[in-house]
C-alpha cells in the first residue's frame, strides 16, 4: 500500500503535462512568505497520504517567484493560497483559504475528495 507525497511542479511545461494525464490532479498554489501557507500545508500532505487518494496527483507551485508565477496566472489564481482539483485537464473546485487561516478549505476539499472518489 503506498501512499502520495506532495511534489513540486516547477515549470508551465510539468504543469500542462500534468493536466493532459487522466484523473484527479490538485494543486496547492502557495508563497513561501504565505503564513496561512504554511499554516495548511501539513493538512494537505495528510490529504495526500490518505489511501482513499492513491490515485490522485497532488502537486505545490510556489506562485512567489518563476517559473510558478506563471503557471500560476495560467490556472488564473491571484490569491494564496488557492488550491485547484482538475479531473482530465478541467477544473472542477477550487478553495481559497482566508486569512487569518480557517481549515474549512482544508476540510472541503476533503470532502469533495471523498465523493468524488466513491463514485
Amino acid at each position: 500500500m503506498s501512499t502520495n507525497s506532495v511534489s513540486e511542479i516547477l515549470d508551465i511545461d510539468d504543469y500542462h503535462t500534468e493536466l493532459k494525464k487522466p484523473g484527479f490532479l490538485v494543486i496547492d498554489f502557495y508563497s513561501t512568505q504565505c503564513p496561512p501557507c504554511k499554516v495548511i500545508a501539513p493538512f494537505f500532505e495528510e490529504i495526500a497520504a490518505k489511501t482513499g487518494n492513491r490515485d490522485v496527483r497532488f502537486f505545490k507551485v510556489n506562485g512567489l517567484e518563476e517559473p510558478g508565477t506563471a503557471v500560476q496566472k495560467s490556472a488564473e489564481v491571484v490569491w494564496w493560497p488557492t488550491i485547484v482539483v482538475y479531473n482530465d485537464g478541467k477544473e472542477v473546485w477550487r478553495g481559497k483559504v482566508p486569512n487569518p487561516p480557517s481549515m474549512q478549505t482544508i476540510k472541503d476539499l476533503g470532502k469533495f475528495l471523498d465523493e468524488r472518489l466513491a463514485q
